[in-house]
């Protein structure tokens, strides 16, 4: 598996994007949780996840109980120095995570916005992405969604909704169409707890039939 690690030059921004109602926003509270309870590393957010107005709503929320801080930014444009004044306002920040808009991956306009954000940082700072996806999704539809993405960014591979499906066949097959590495997988809504690294291989047992 692929985890986020730190980069050499911090803060390392990781970029999450996904279509609509896969949970990025809730995938994103439970890693930066990890990361500042557990792993005890300095965290910061962004959000332009502007279109749903509850998704800045929610990541303020966990931003709040956290600790942390967030930003919205509206444009990519915003984006490389909200990225400077987060790391001049926090201090020796490690990493800033940043949720992006889920859209259809028909939407050629929000597929182009999309590109310009994770475009829009300076080699200065490392940089990586994660697409989130649902395991419940069609696998013909998993297939559309990765075209889309792999048009313009690589991407590691982060499924949630495990715990509402027993059928897991597409977390294999899309790894094998994409050649994206696996990372986190979700099992249910609690943050911080329901979510952990890609274990190959109890995930190999349970595609088996495994427990």
């Amino acid at each position: 598996p692929s985890k986020i690690m730190m980069g050499s030059r911090r803060p390392k921004v990781v970029f999450f994007i996904g279509p609509t109602g896969v949970g990025k926003t809730t995938t994103i509270a439970k890693i930066a949780s990890k990361f500042k309870v557990e792993e005890g590393k300095k965290v910061g957010l962004i959000t332009a996840d502007t279109y749903r107005m509850a998704a800045a709503n929610q990541l303020q929320t966990y931003a709040n109980i956290l600790g942390v801080p967030l930003n919205v930014i509206y444009s990519a444009d915003e984006l490389l120095d909200t990225v400077k004044k987060q790391t001049r306002e926090n201090e020796d920040l490690d990493v800033i995570l940043v949720d992006t808009i889920g859209f259809s991956h028909r939407n050629e306009e929000q597929k182009s916005d999309t590109n310009k954000l994770i475009s829009a940082l300076s080699d200065y700072y490392d940089s990586e992405v994660y697409l989130v996806l649902s395991a419940t999704t069609k696998y013909k539809d998993l297939i559309d969604i990765a075209d889309a993405y792999m048009e313009f960014t690589d991407f590691n591979l982060i499924f949630t909704k495990l715990d509402e499906t027993n059928c897991l066949g597409n977390i294999f097959n899309l790894k094998l169409y994409t050649k994206a590495n696996l990372s986190y997988l979700t099992v249910g809504q609690n943050v911080p707890d329901d979510i952990e690294i890609v274990n190959a291989q109890k995930l190999v047992k349970q595609l088996l039939g495994g427990k």
